[in-house]
């Protein structure tokens, strides 16, 4: 058994994936196999794939018709044989010692290990806390739950995955944040590294970073829904309720903002009314910035006309 399978689905990754092939075959830990899962590219990606095979023997290709990066993971977890998984998109890069380093500390017994990160924004690198307040130590899965929804600055135990059926639902964008923190409710054992070796890149083709306005950005819908399945019946609601109101009410209504979708964020203010009316009590969101928990307050209002008034103030101050 190898110590670890990492997982990369591509999709039309041509620009970046030479980058992010080159971080993970230099690993200073050899004893790691790559499951490089070709999601139905147009591009050069299988090619690009194909020859990094003929340089490293480690590389696994498998190509399928194009199902999206939820199916491209669970293909790849499926085919992994590694004692611990990772999971790496493939316009991202790592550090070298990325595997070594992670490997070290999950080996102690512990079913995942969440790390910091960098996040590459128009070639400006900027560190990125999954805690800002805490060192390096043992976390409860109460605490996992604010580590991030994002799989890739994390490993796991791979029998803890599948003992635990895990898997990424289907057809929908926002995956990792339906996915990723419902693994709390298996009451893992969680340490909390804090290092960065994973690096985030942002680009225009990115999910979020997008100008034009995708349909697939009310994914967040299901993806929500499949959370709220899975953690409600818990000991974890009072957590539960502050993801989603950080995720749905504050990310997802800023990004409908963004492109005047305004019958979305209604739908949001809507679902927030019904699962959760008292969010403004919860001590997760008590804790934000004076200015985000009024911006909540706004959406969750519907106030979009005071929105942009606060808005344009601030532009004239500026």
């Amino acid at each position: 058994m190898v110590k670890v399978s990492i997982i990369v689905p591509v999709y039309n990754s041509e620009k970046y994936l030479d980058k992010c092939l080159d971080s993970l075959i230099n690993q200073t830990l050899s004893d790691i196999e790559f499951i490089i899962v070709n999601d139905g590219s147009l591009d050069k990606s299988e090619n690009i794939i194909k020859e990094y095979r003929k340089k490293d023997k480690r590389i696994k290709l498998i190509n399928k018709e194009n199902g999206g990066q939820a199916s491209a993971r669970n293909l790849g977890l499926k085919e992994a044989s590694g004692e611990f998984i990772m999971f790496i998109d493939s316009d991202d890069y790592v550090s070298l010692d990325m595997c070594e380093v992670a490997y070290n500390v999950a080996k102690k017994g512990y079913d995942i290990v969440c790390m910091d990160y960098y996040i590459v924004k128009d070639g400006v690198i900027s560190y990125a806390n999954a805690f800002k307040d805490k060192e390096s130590g043992k976390i409860s899965p109460k605490e996992y739950l604010f580590s991030g929804a994002g799989p890739c600055n994390k490993i796991y135990n791979r029998l803890f995955l599948i003992n635990n059926k895990f898997a990424f639902p289907l057809g929908i964008t926002y995956e990792d944040y339906a996915a990723i923190p419902a693994l709390a409710k298996f009451n893992p054992k969680v340490y909390y590294l804090k290092y960065a070796n994973f690096y985030y890149v942002q680009h225009d083709g990115s999910t979020m970073r997008s100008k034009e306005y995708k349909k697939s950005y009310e994914d967040i819908f299901p993806a929500t829904d499949f959370l709220y399945s899975n953690l409600s019946n818990s000991d974890l609601k009072e957590e539960l309720e502050g993801l989603i109101t950080y995720h749905l009410l504050y990310l997802g209504s800023l990004n409908f903002y963004k492109f005047g979708r305004f019958e979305q964020i209604n739908k949001i203010a809507d679902y927030m009314r019904k699962h959760f009316p008292k969010w403004k009590n919860n001590k997760y969101i008590k804790s934000f910035k004076l200015k985000d928990k009024i911006l909540l307050k706004l959406f969750y209002r519907k106030r979009y006309g005071l929105i942009k008034f606060i808005q344009k103030i601030k532009r004239c101050i500026r």
